[in-house]
């Protein structure tokens, strides 16, 4: 049977939350008079004397909950609960044993507690990642001594703020002082439990045992896909120090070294690769087309290949219950690996044929492909702007025959009036099969889109991809291990989605009874395939 102390490993022992109570008031009325006394002599002095008064009764909060959790230990009803968590645990699991552990609260408070430790039987499994089970802290929801409140704060100030050092200046002035290793290893603990819930889930979507809410019921349906841009570090190409003394890895290779923009003649230990985050955004929209403000969007991404990514659009569909929507939209732009893969979301997530599915190309990368193509065929002609904007009317009208027939006229005269060769005119040529091939496929139908109250743009995964990779996770001198990359992005993705305080109850919820984290299979390659997986999809 566990229980708390306060004032360090050797400190008092605590019975119950009165007792902690009676404690801090008897601190902070001998403060109360310092406090009063500094304020008379200097009214200026206020902002140092709140930041202590805060200071001051996060202490009582600490000792307030340590208090609640010594009496919950004791409660004949929490110990039943211990023993049948022993029981239901994944794995057998061996006899327990108390050992202390320093406990930390979301204010920065800092206890002891000793607790019940049950290590997991080897014999039964040959999975020695399987940890055990910490009986009483984690019906708490404890993830070793951090309470969730802190994991909660410094897995979202990693999250928000621009950088590491940046988060543990912020922490220290909410009074949770850790340095940056601690800081680093609670906040890739958290999105590694987060990452273990969605791969649980997308297991439970291939056997067909994941279970579909009713969320998207009735509803009418966007789902957006696409891509950023982030840089990861991979090892750098083995030298022999002696032999390449002085030289840049690329002079002793012979070859570019990948993502550097300047070379200092050093060994080079990494490489800085391009990777694209795929993200998606699955929100409902409004009889105007807009996003629904009543509806929290599900946002999520991976750095994944085209598969991964697939397989995710197709399990969030299900588990929010899309096979129930009114209709779905596909909003996007003309990137091939999104439009081809459609087909295989809808399969994968099993949308029978009465949900409505709508494929539309984004109207603004149409515009823009049209833009380029009245560029290279007018590139100084005082009528060009005039010309675009009738086209771009045409086009957001709907008939986009009209468009390629006007481009190929133009495209003609040029040839023929300049003599030309017919290499000439690449990218108009590009823009013309680029708006044939949309709209021979139903993409460009915008006036009935518009009639039909469906979204024309995709500013909503502009503005997740922004938001979510690119204000974090892009920037110069910003390079990221891949597994660290994929944590942020889910950390990042789950905040800027509402969801978080709902993903993280399913995440400790699901790790209480199976501790062992799982991540995506890419993250940790065979040594063979590990130049392979560094390419961008």
């Amino acid at each position: 049977m566990g229980y708390t102390l306060v004032n360090g490993r050797d400190g008092i022992r605590v019975a119950d939350s009165i007792q902690m109570l009676r404690m801090f008031f008897s601190e902070a009325v001998h403060d109360a008079e310092q406090f009063q006394k500094r304020l008379n002599e200097d009214p200026m002095a206020f902002e140092e004397i709140e930041r202590e008064v805060l200071a001051l009764f996060d202490r009582g909060a600490g000792l307030f909950l340590t208090g609640l959790i010594s009496k919950t230990m004791v409660q004949p009803s929490f110990q039943k609960c211990a023993a049948q968590l022993r029981e239901e645990y994944a794995v057998d699991l061996k006899k327990g044993s108390e050992r202390m552990i320093q406990t930390r609260m979301g204010n920065g408070f800092v206890g002891h507690a000793v607790t019940e430790y049950c290590p997991p039987k080897r014999n039964q499994t040959d999975d020695s990642t399987m940890p055990g089970l910490d009986v009483e802290l984690s019906q708490f929801g404890f993830s070793g001594g951090d309470s969730p409140a802190l994991v909660s704060k410094v897995a979202r100030s990693t999250a928000l703020n621009p950088s590491l050092e940046v988060a543990c200046q912020q922490l220290e002035r909410d009074g949770v002082v850790l340095d940056k290793s601690t800081v680093d290893r609670i906040s890739s603990r958290a999105a590694q439990e987060l990452l273990t819930v969605r791969n649980r889930d997308l297991q439970a979507f291939r056997d067909g045992t994941l279970q579909a809410t009713t969320e998207l019921a009735g509803k009418t349906v966007s789902v957006q896909i696409d891509g950023g841009r982030t840089r990861t570090r991979v090892p750098g190409i083995n030298l022999n120090t002696l032999e390449n003394l002085g030289k840049t890895q690329s002079e002793a290779t012979g070859r570019e070294s990948m993502g550097r923009s300047k070379e200092q003649r050093r060994r080079t230990t990494f490489q800085a690769l391009w990777r694209e985050p795929k993200v998606v955004i699955i929100y409902v929209h409004d009889s105007q087309g807009k996003r629904s403000k009543e509806y929290r969007a599900t946002i999520d991404g991976t750095l994944g290949d085209v598969e991964d990514m697939t397989e995710i659009v197709a399990m969030h569909l299900h588990r929010l219950g899309a096979a129930s929507a009114a209709s779905i939209c596909f909003n996007s732009d003309g990137a091939i690996w999104i439009w081809d893969r459609i087909a295989t979301i809808l399969s994968l997530a099993k949308i029978p044929a009465s949900v409505m599915i709508h494929r539309v190309l984004d109207v603004y990368h149409a515009c823009e492909n049209l833009h380029k193509a009245i560029d290279e065929l007018m590139p100084s002609n005082v009528e060009r702007t005039a010309i675009y904007r009738t086209l771009r009317s045409t086009l957001r009208g709907g008939d986009w025959t009209s468009v390629i027939g006007v481009l190929e006229n133009m495209m003609s005269e040029q040839l023929g009036a300049n003599n030309s060769s017919a290499n000439q005119f690449k990218e108009t040529r590009r823009v013309i099969e680029y708006l044939r091939s949309h709209g021979e496929r139903g993409h460009l139908n915008y006036s009935m889109f518009r009639v039909m109250g469906l979204p024309l743009g995709s500013g909503s995964i502009e503005s997740a991809i922004r938001r979510v990779v690119n204000l974090r996770m892009k920037g110069n001198g910003i390079f990221w291990k891949v597994q660290r990359a994929e944590e942020m992005l889910m950390l990042r993705a789950t905040i800027l989605s509402d969801r978080w305080d709902e993903n993280r109850l399913r995440a400790k919820r699901a790790l209480q009874a199976n501790g062992k984290l799982s991540l995506p299979a890419y993250l940790t390659p065979k040594p063979d395939a590990q130049q392979q997986s560094t390419k961008t999809q």
